[in-house]
């Protein structure tokens, strides 16, 4: 939902003067970086029509690393935006899925089976775009990715944020970065940029994993958005601005050409229902723990998705992820047995690039064997699910479903 902070914060701007509106755009304009992801560039924004952005997080914890952009992409978030329903949905996509990496064909990491958020770190965003469009059998309009800095800059623009720690210890990611020495408290608490970075990152000591982790990572992007809807001084716009202009990148456009159109989006931005594609746990052959999704699960997932762009809603499960039913040929239920023989063709991989394989709790980077070449990623499950009726989603609610999703709606000022 970045982006939906980023629009707040432009058409918030545009209330006020013409300098101001001329800052943000001005500001903007330094994140701008397009590629090629499709056959066609999506012209949706241009017409007020629904659209989607995947939103990334890029881990750039390590001192080796010596770009702002190289690393993992720690979290991904598939957003879509409907300006007719009014509505703007995130989509957690579980980084551990095992899925068929597909990207440019001079890419060699092209056909190599890894992890999800491994895609980031062997072709960057444009890799990431191409293997989630295929994970999800839609196309990707727009990205939108930013770094750690990024999000501790953009908490103190706006003041800090109000989280609740319910555990019974305090968050603290500084024993495997120790770059991050905040802590968060148990109990309610006001925290900055680097508590809210450090609250949003811990997974190792949260009984629920990543999964955990990500519904904490929604609920910092939704807490700014607030804070943003709430600021009324123009200074306080330019110093979030400025903040996500240097860590930020985007194929979104916000130009005097396109903010007319942006205008449109503006009642969608304020209505936020949060989901999660979600895994099955599994151990492979090379040692590395993964998330194996479940065909009906990931169907219906792609078809709510769907739903919310627009598009026509499938019956045939088109994915380039390792489903759960041809690992096991079984559906999830039938079979106890979570391991799997992966002999000649082990997921994981290495090369000079060091990307990085998560393994029970802790980074590995076992070698990578299997097939490298271009090829047609994107292939037809061999199990034909029909998704399950979509619940109209309640205004507030808060409990968890089979479906995917957490159960919140924020609705917004």
């Amino acid at each position: 939902m970045l982006m939906a902070i980023v629009l707040t914060t432009v058409l918030a701007l545009s209330v006020y003067l013409t300098s101001a509106y001329t800052f943000s755009t001005g500001e903007l304009s330094k994140t701008f970086k397009d590629f090629s992801t499709s056959s066609k560039k999506s012209d949706a924004i241009k017409q007020t029509k629904s659209f989607s952005i995947l939103l990334m997080g890029v881990d750039t914890g390590s001192s080796e690393r010596t770009s702002q952009w190289e690393g993992n992409s720690d979290s991904m978030i598939l957003v879509t935006v409907n300006p007719e329903t009014k509505k703007t949905t995130m989509t957690s996509l579980e980084r551990d899925i095992l899925i068929t990496l597909s990207g440019p064909k001079n890419n060699d990491m092209n056909g190599a089976e890894a992890k999800l958020n491994a895609a980031y770190a062997a072709g960057g965003a444009q890799m990431a775009i191409m293997t989630v469009q295929d994970l999800l059998n839609i196309t990707i309009d727009n990205y939108v990715q930013i770094n750690m800095q990024g999000l501790i800059d953009l908490v103190d623009a706006v003041g800090g944020i109000t989280v609740t720690n319910e555990f019974d210890f305090p968050i603290s990611i500084a024993d495997n970065e120790p770059e991050y020495q905040a802590t968060v408290a148990p109990g309610t608490h006001k925290v900055n940029g680097e508590q809210a970075l450090v609250y949003a990152r811990m997974r190792y000591d949260d009984p629920e994993g990543d999964y955990g982790r990500q519904k904490r990572q929604r609920e910092v992007i939704q807490k700014v958005l607030k804070k943003i809807l709430a600021l009324d001084s123009i200074s306080s716009y330019r110093k979030i601005l400025s903040a996500v202009s240097g860590n930020m990148q985007t194929n979104i456009e916000i130009s005097s050409n396109t903010i007319p159109s942006l205008l449109g989006y503006r009642d969608a931005l304020k209505t936020i229902k949060t989901y999660q594609l979600k895994g099955e746990d599994a151990t492979l052959s090379d040692g590395g723990s993964y998330q194996i999704v479940t065909s009906d699960h990931l169907l219906e997932t792609q078809n709510r998705i769907r739903g919310e762009l627009g598009l026509r809603k499938v019956t045939q499960l088109k994915t380039s992820a390792t489903v759960y039913e041809n690992l096991y040929g079984s559906s999830k239920g039938q079979s106890s047995d979570n391991s799997y023989d992966f002999s000649g063709q082990s997921p994981s991989y290495s090369d000079s690039n060091s990307y990085s394989s998560y393994s029970g709790g802790s980074e590995t980077s076992p070698a990578y064997q299997g097939n490298t070449s271009a090829q047609d990623t994107t292939t037809s499950s061999s199990v034909p699910v029909v998704p399950a009726p979509q619940a109209e989603a309640p205004v507030i609610s808060d409990s968890t479903s089979d479906g995917g999703s957490d159960g919140t709606t924020t609705s917004l000022p």
